[in-house]
């Protein structure tokens, strides 16, 4: 299991954990100087994590585009967004990108959510950490829900939801669905709700 070195609620300096493999993991909040690290993350994803990220194939995307949409993303969390980013030290280098998490207030209440572990971090724990913090600190702004859109084949991101303790809503829309995790429910409202939702309807689909 993790070992949570630092308190988890200081989310405005560097928390540092370590995997069950022994993997130390350092994150700290997204900056509006760091497009490089989205760039260098998105560099190391695979077709297939691109596609689930992002909901279309960008194998052959213009590089360009990419550092043009990092700075745009980096730059949102001095507004209307918040971010988390994970180091690893490789040995190639210290301080290699290996995941992040945010996301962008619609609402005073809703806000979208994203995350990306590069290739050869994923299924370590990573994004499921990542989304508790951003969760942790999208509570105390008083966002009540996150929504999403997950493609229903993405099996690791769907894995990442089942370990929240929350009440995670999702309608399929064909190959993919919009989620929706309510995050200021009480355990007995939880259980009251999918009490009613397994004796009268089947829509939207809880599973858990």
């Amino acid at each position: 299991m993790r070992h949570v070195v630092n308190n988890m609620v200081k989310l405005q300096g560097i928390n540092s954990y370590q995997t069950g493999s022994g993997l130390w993991i350092h994150v700290r909040p997204l900056l509006p100087q760091d497009a490089p690290f989205l760039v260098d993350l998105f560099e190391n994803m695979g077709s297939e994590s691109r596609y689930n990220r992002f909901l279309q194939p960008l194998d052959q995307v213009d590089m360009d585009y990419v550092w043009t949409e990092a700075e745009q993303i980096a730059e949102k969390v001095a507004t209307v967004s918040y971010g988390l980013v994970a180091f690893v030290d490789m040995p190639e280098r210290d301080g290699v990108p290996v995941g992040v998490a945010r996301y962008v207030e619609l609402t005073s209440t809703r806000a979208e959510i994203a995350v990306s572990v590069r290739d050869d971090m994923q299924r370590k724990g990573i994004g499921t950490e990542l989304m508790r913090l951003l969760i942790l600190h999208a509570k105390i702004r008083g966002i009540e829900q996150l929504v999403g859109t997950v493609q229903n084949s993405n099996a690791p991101m769907w894995a990442m939801l089942h370990k929240l303790n929350y009440r995670v809503e999702h309608q399929s829309e064909g190959s993919y669905s919009e989620i929706i995790i309510h995050l200021h429910e009480s355990a007995h409202r939880r259980e009251d709700y999918l009490d009613a939702a397994a004796d009268y309807s089947p829509e939207p689909q809880l599973s858990w």
